[in-house]
């Protein structure tokens, strides 16, 4: 063992890192992968690990696995990894660490441990320019391999794609007009309302109960697949104007996490159209029609046709007129009943899943019954004026208090009056943070409506009394 001291040694290491060099400077990229692919696999052979490549690209397109496994990996490298990248990515909320090349993470899973490593390869295109791939390696013992393909892999694709869809900003999308050219069916900005169930004014058993329904409908993708049910939700949030109902509907999808799809019917010319608006919309999405009794002729045939028996159909079509020139529905549009009912439960509505729709009216009593169903509106919600526990709310959120002696005063007029909870916080807006002058301004207008609601109600009596006593003057004297 003579011949094995430190200058031999170092002899051969030398050797070796100059074959090593002159291998990787002087043979072209791919025959050097293939020598190292094969020593690989000769590796591998004396041991029982497998190992699984995921490459960044998928025949020349992007592999949507690769973005999945970064996503499940980003949460954690932090602790393993050595080297992390930090970025921001596009219409991401946070900052997010990625692993560096050549650096491994272990992963622990059901009892067992596995290794990801992130290893990039330099290949030559066609045009003699070096080109980066990426991939993935996920190695493990080869006695946990169906565990890996049944349970281990759905997991991290779950896991991956719950990080991308919390991490990703929401956006509020409306509909293109059809005088629009260029671009797709709709357009979008960020969507950032503040609204959460927290601050809406409403009361808080209504409030618990549709977060309580919300939470039931995510989580029964498998239920709706099995009774062979879209799994998509409708509601129909009907009430005077200033009661919440836009203020609710940024509070669902705040709650979620879904992206705001706006459509304005107004916009809409033809069935077929709206049928494409529904197609690129995306699953995780709340669809929403604001004053959808404003937009269309959704009335109740019945009492429609009835009303073309009585001979109405002139002045029905005389307002139909005055609305379409003061832009209440297109002029040409021949959007119908039939293709908002197909757009809400037809078999189009089916394309994606877990969506929310939303309709929204003033007036529930106008629509067809035919809309208002279980099926396409499930669960109805009456937004009415402020009662005691929504003003409460109110006070908390503006006045930043929760108790104040003027509350019995408060309690006493607000069921005499119709006050809406927009009405409430504009008063309270008024005050300048100051609860005290808050409180008294929200007293004297309860008292206020009270004064005057109470006069022409005599008003309407008294004429009401007159009015009944001339007819019983001329029943007297015929």
């Amino acid at each position: 063992m003579e011949f094995l001291d430190w200058k031999s040694i170092g002899s051969l290491l030398a050797t070796f890192m100059f074959l090593r060099t002159a291998i990787r400077d002087f043979l072209p990229p791919e025959i050097y992968e293939a020598i190292k692919r094969f020593c690989l696999k000769i590796f591998a052979s004396f041991q029982s690990n497998i190992s699984i490549i995921i490459e960044e690209f998928d025949s020349s397109y992007d592999n949507e696995l690769y973005e999945t496994v970064k996503n499940y990996l980003s949460s954690r490298c932090f602790s393993s990894a050595k080297i992390l990248k930090l970025s921001k990515p596009k219409n991401s909320k946070i900052l997010t660490f990625t692993m560096d090349t050549n650096q491994k993470v272990e992963d622990t899973f059901h009892g067992f441990k596995l290794k990801w490593s992130l290893q990039s390869v330099k290949k030559k295109t066609s045009y003699n320019r070096s080109e980066e791939s990426r991939h993935f390696e996920l190695t493990f013992h080869e006695k946990y391999k169906d565990k890996v393909h049944s349970l281990y892999l759905p997991h991290v694709i779950e896991q991956g794609a719950m990080i991308k869809f919390k991490n990703k900003q929401r956006k509020l999308y409306t509909n293109r007009s059809s005088e629009d050219r260029g671009g797709g069916l709709w357009s979008s900005v960020l969507f950032s309302h503040p609204s959460t169930f927290d601050t809406v004014a409403i009361d808080p058993v209504l409030k618990e109960e549709i977060k309580a329904d919300l939470v039931k409908f995510v989580n029964r993708k498998e239920f709706y697949s099995r009774v062979g049910r879209s799994w998509k939700r409708g509601y129909l949030l009907y009430g005077p104007p200033g009661t919440g109902k836009t203020s609710l509907i940024a509070a669902i999808a705040n709650f979620l996490g879904f992206n705001i799809y706006d459509l304005e019917l107004t916009a809409v010319t033809s069935n077929s159209q709206l049928r494409k608006l529904l197609i690129a919309t995306s699953s995780k999405s709340v669809i929403v029609v604001e004053d959808v009794d404003c937009t269309l002729d959704l009335s109740d045939r019945k009492i429609r046709k009835k009303k073309e028996n009585d001979g109405e159909e002139k002045e029905e079509k005389k307002m139909e007129k005055e609305n379409s020139k003061s832009g209440a529905s297109s002029p040409f549009s021949t959007v119908s009943l039939s293709g908002v009912l197909n757009f809400v439960d037809g078999l189009w509505s089916s394309c994606g899943g877990e969506r929310v729709m939303i309709f929204t009216t003033n007036h529930i009593e106008k629509l067809d019954p035919a809309l208002l169903r279980p099926g396409r509106m499930d669960k109805h919600i009456n937004l009415s004026y402020c009662e005691f526990k929504a003003f409460k709310t109110l006070m908390k959120n503006y006045l930043y208090i929760e108790e104040h002696q003027l509350e019995k005063e408060v309690k006493e007029f607000l069921p005499l009056v119709k006050i809406t909870p927009a009405d409430v916080a504009e008063v309270f807006m008024s005050c300048n943070d100051d609860s005290d002058l808050g409180m008294r301004n929200v007293v004297e207008e309860l008292k206020k409506r009270v004064a005057s609601d109470a006069e022409p109600k005599e008003e309407i009596e008294e004429t009401e009394r007159t009015a009944l006593d001339e007819k019983l003057k001329e029943v007297e004297n015929s």
